[in-house]
């Protein structure tokens, strides 16, 4: 089956806390082909990752996002989560998963959303980024349905706090009107959102509103308010046994017709066929 081009389905593959403070000074690590995505948290720095050849410097409550193809080579001593995910929702792979091995590599695929996103990120939540990579490190650990299930939700709720971040720092310049409008958005955009009502509340004219939004978060207000719903209705088909008009309902969307015709146009295919592509009885 040909997967959407967005398509974001992240199962765990290996977990780990790694320092290298108490090793020598003198100690390299060898360059390394980066297979899968992977996510490092530093909880200390006093070194970086070579990555493609330029050296990369990280800080504590920093994020190094590796793409499949980089070459990388760490430059201790640092402290840092590691996790490494198969984005493709291919849950036989994680049994004995060496990191870092040519044998163990999915079948290339790159994700246009993650390969996007820079290599290093600062996050505004350090505590709970920290939780969240702590969390999925200790329920690896436990091979249960609960356990499980909160890997799961852990790595979805990760990478929305890495996304909405981005989305933030992209609105650093932004209009104050803007940047409460986009927080309006996210706060309700699985209700009955209308987008008049939105500039009317900002103060601007509708069609002010959509010129002044557009230019300065990338997107149109409708765009973000659907991918916003599409990304929380995949996650409840993905993590939930509800019905499909339910995930729709939950979702800002009150005709099942109509969000099946929504989530078909934006991920591919209908919410039935991604919940049955995820296995999720």
């Amino acid at each position: 089956m040909k997967l959407p081009t967005l398509f974001l389905s992240p199962v765990l593959l290996r977990a780990s806390y790694f320092s290298s403070y108490s090793q020598p000074d003198e100690m390299q690590f060898a360059k390394r082909m980066v297979y899968d995505y992977e996510l490092e948290y530093y909880t200390g720095c006093d070194g970086g990752i070579i990555i493609d050849g330029n050296m990369t410097r990280f800080q504590p409550g920093e994020i190094n996002i590796r793409k499949p193809g980089q070459i990388v080579q760490g430059v201790p001593p640092y402290e840092c989560y590691i996790i490494c995910v198969d984005l493709m929702g291919n849950s036989s792979r994680n049994p004995g998963y060496s990191f870092g091995s040519a044998e163990e590599a999915q079948e290339r695929y790159d994700n246009p959303l993650i390969s996007s996103l820079p290599d290093r990120l600062k996050v505004s939540k350090p505590d709970l980024v920290e939780g969240l990579f702590e969390s999925i490190l200790q329920n690896q650990l436990s091979k249960n349905d609960l356990a499980e299930f909160r890997v799961r939700s852990s790595l979805y709720f990760l990478f929305s706090e890495i996304f909405t971040e981005i989305s933030d720092q992209k609105l650093s310049g932004s209009t104050y009107a803007i940047r409460k409008a986009v927080e309006k958005i996210r706060k309700c955009y699985f209700e009955h959102l209308s987008v008049d009502e939105i500039a009317k509340e900002v103060g601007m004219s509708k069609a002010f509103f959509h010129r002044r939004f557009s230019a300065e978060t990338g997107t149109t207000p409708g765009n973000m308010i659907t991918s916003l719903r599409i990304e929380k209705a995949k996650n409840l088909l993905s993590i939930t046994t509800i019905p499909i008009g339910e995930v729709g309902a939950a979702c800002g969307y009150d005709d099942g017709a109509f969000f099946s015709r929504i989530f078909k146009a934006k991920t591919g295919m209908t919410p039935s066929a991604y919940r049955k592509m995820l296995d999720v009885k």
